[in-house]
């Protein structure tokens, strides 16, 4: 998911540079430490099969132990990783075509071969996998065709042309390709994955790594964990620091304080916390990033209350999204003003920003929001409502959540909001069980395009947990989607669904996230950008 996209802040992608030289000379010439990095983690993990993971923090923990066909380097530029260069699509933009390293290894020390992709691939769009990250796969050849259960799984297409040769095709050219590429496509060895069916992911000893580290001391259910160096990745030369343990904390005073008796040596701060370690002794340890991150709220359709487009409008015009970045979350988040992040893409014309093409499609008014309640009251038949506000139990989110609460009801009258607030895994299943009101998720992309955001409130992606469906809307998203439009008038198009999708409140957006981290003086090779989380890969004492 990135859900969260990314609770939970950012996704990690394993880094490496063109090939095994590249990898050993980017990173300083620093002697490999038994000595291990500790760090911690907003959430615990809650899968590390990767086609089953749609949280953040799996997301981010699978980035750090798999490897895909290309990663990203240390400053989010796309490199080849399991492939030996970036390829030129062929076919109008259609076919990829792929030459395998000879030198990547599993950690059972078994090759990694074309095979492994077209298996995994496979996996992610058999019905059976119930993947809820089918839209990383969905540009693919037939792949939607194979969800729906009208074709085969060997429709798929991806093929094998030889052991170290794999080919795939697109059902039209997708500009953002590369980025599924580089974060979200993974192999799996069959002979592994099948020997644990379903079970394959849930604990350290049934998940197979095939990049830099090697997931280890996870029970499934543990709060913490570690990434243990692989000896049989190829660039293994180039990994520095052996072990990396992480735990899971969920308050801010305790990830701080775990930072300056030296227990951890990277950990992530909010709220304010952060305002004080700017003005503090922290402030040389501090570094705020931005993401490319949205928390926003999903509303339940198949209920008839959240189903009421004026509840919904009046509960987005009760919330003044300014104060909550300003007096709630104190991080540098932003006020989201759109269903796309800040910085997320620009006017290809003009240069300028999305957002400011868009203007404030979500302010705050207390006026218009009264209004919308009395139309809301009008139509359900009811002067008095409850709402169950669903959301998972780390600290910011609990304190969002609350900010809500209030607003809701100073500026409604008649709302009650109760709130249910839970770890993620419960989170999750709740809201693939459609037992939620609304919620609040965060959605983070891994690549920098509109389409990411915008498809959250269509049918036609796999987390659109509150099944908001109009036709106006869909046939903008499958325009979008069919990559025949020009770039003048996909951008066009992009800033009309995002003007529907807030005038209809298919999910309401939030905020824009920023990751603020302190990361040790002790330690080099930790970078943060708005796409990628620090990826210890590059990490190394200094």
């Amino acid at each position: 998911m990135k859900i969260n996209k990314k609770g939970l802040i950012g996704l990690g992608v394993v880094v490496l540079g063109i090939g095994l030289a590249s990898c050993t000379t980017n990173s300083p010439q620093t002697k490999t430490s038994s000595a291990a990095l500790k760090v911690t983690a907003s959430q615990a993990i809650a899968t590390a099969d990767p086609n089953k993971a749609d949280d953040i923090a799996s997301q981010a923990a699978i980035a750090q132990f798999m490897e895909g066909l290309y990663t990203t380097n240390a400053h989010g530029k796309i490199v080849p990783a399991i492939a030996t260069k970036l390829v030129k699509p062929t076919n109008g933009g259609k076919t990829y075509t792929f030459t395998l390293r000879h030198n990547a290894r599993w950690s059972n020390g078994q090759k990694v071969t074309a095979a492994d992709f077209v298996y995994a691939l496979q996996r992610q769009v058999n019905p059976t996998t119930k993947s809820q990250e089918v839209g990383h796969v969905a540009e693919i050849k037939n792949a939607t065709a194979i969800m729906a259960g009208k074709k085969s799984v060997k429709a798929l297409g991806v093929k094998a042309l030889g052991r170290y040769r794999l080919q795939l095709t697109l059902t039209q050219k997708v500009p953002y390709f590369n980025y599924r590429l580089a974060t979200e496509i993974y192999p799996l060895k069959r002979t592994f994955t099948e020997k644990y069916g379903n079970k394959y992911g849930t604990t350290a000893s049934k998940t197979l790594a095939n990049g830099p580290y090697v997931l280890t001391a996870w029970n499934g259910t543990s709060d913490t964990w570690q990434y243990t160096k692989n000896p049989y990745y190829y660039a293994r030369q180039g990994v520095r620091i052996k072990t990396v343990k992480v735990q899971t904390v969920k308050t801010n005073s305790t990830a701080q304080n775990l930072f300056e008796s030296n227990g951890v040596q990277v950990t992530q701060l909010t709220g304010t916390q952060v305002e004080n370690a700017q003005r503090g002794q922290l402030k040389t340890n501090l570094t705020i990033t931005k993401l490319n991150q949205l928390y926003f709220m999903p509303w339940n359709q198949r209920r008839t209350v959240t189903k009421n487009v004026d509840l919904r409008r009046a509960v987005s015009y009760a919330l003044n999204r300014q104060s909550l970045v300003k007096n709630v979350l104190k991080d540098g988040s932003t006020a989201a003003t759109s269903l796309v992040p800040t910085g997320n893409t620009t006017n290809p014309t003009t240069g300028k920003d999305f957002n400011v093409d868009t203007g404030n499609l979500y302010p705050y008014s207390p006026t218009k929001a009264k209004a919308y309640w009395k139309k809301a009251q009008a139509s359900l038949g009811h002067q008095k409502i409850t709402l169950q506000l669903l959301t998972n139990d780390s600290d910011v989110n609990k304190s969002v959540a609350e900010f809500i609460q209030a607003a809701i009801e100073k500026n409604l009258a008649g709302v009650t909001v109760n709130i249910k607030s839970v770890p993620l895994t419960n989170e999750i299943s709740s809201l693939s069980n459609g037992d939620f009101d609304f919620a609040t998720l965060s959605w983070s992309s891994d690549f920098q395009d509109p389409i990411d955001f915008l498809n959250k409130a269509s049918v036609t992606n796999s987390v659109d947990f509150g099944k908001f469906k109009l036709p106006a809307y869909e046939a903008q998203i499958a325009q979008l989607a069919a990559g025949t439009q020009s770039t003048t008038q996909r951008y066009q198009t992009m800033q009309q669904a995002a003007k529907l999708v807030a005038t209809e409140q298919g999910v309401t957006p939030l905020y824009q996230t920023a990751a603020a981290h302190l990361v040790s003086d002790k330690v080099g090779g930790i970078h943060f950008t708005l796409l990628r989380d620090a990826l210890y890969r590059y990490a190394y004492w200094k």
